[in-house]
């Protein structure tokens, strides 16, 4: 069977999924944080997966996988900053949630996750008009890496970005 280009080109009814159409919607973790500029930074952002983990077995001879579980990886969200690090702080006051005097030297406790996990982590992918194509949301989400931000001479009209990888018990479709 041969393939024409128009048959490829209906199979596109709606036009071709973008990557960079989205939005960020962030829960509110601190006083005083404007959750809604910070989707506007959002620089990048990587939707969720999921994987099936399987084991192998034997059955009538023929050898089966079963799955036994599943997982996912931790999302990567990148910001731009402004001169007022509004994203970092923001990031940063989060993960301080985690872990009680995580700015000092001594002193460390660890909070219950009730106290620092969110539900308010949803990723739209949206099309060309701004309609949203698929949502997902992220279910007791928390910052756990706030990576290093690398400043330098060398880089004279670069944009500051900060990324953070998010942990997450799981993640659905919103409908």
């Amino acid at each position: 069977m041969s393939a024409r280009i128009d048959d490829f080109k209906a199979a596109f009814t709606e036009g071709l999924a973008r990557t960079n159409r989205y939005r960020v919607t962030l829960p509110d973790v601190t006083f005083g944080t404007d959750t809604q500029a910070l989707s506007l930074l959002c620089d990048s952002v990587t939707m969720p997966g999921r994987q099936i983990f399987t084991f192998e077995r034997f059955t009538n001879m023929k050898m089966q996988k079963s799955a036994y579980t599943f997982g996912q990886e931790d999302i990567e969200i990148s910001f731009v900053l402004g001169n007022d690090w509004r994203a970092w702080d923001y990031l940063y006051d989060w993960q301080a949630l985690t872990i009680g005097n995580i700015g000092g030297l001594r002193g460390y406790t660890v909070n219950y996750k009730t106290d620092y996990a969110r539900n308010g982590v949803i990723i739209e992918h949206l099309d060309t008009q701004g309609t949203t194509r698929k949502a997902i949301q992220l279910f007791n989400a928390f910052p756990t890496t706030l990576n290093s931000v690398e400043l330098s001479n060398a880089t004279d009209n670069e944009v500051i970005r900060v990324t953070a990888s998010l942990a997450y018990d799981n993640w659905d479709v919103i409908d």
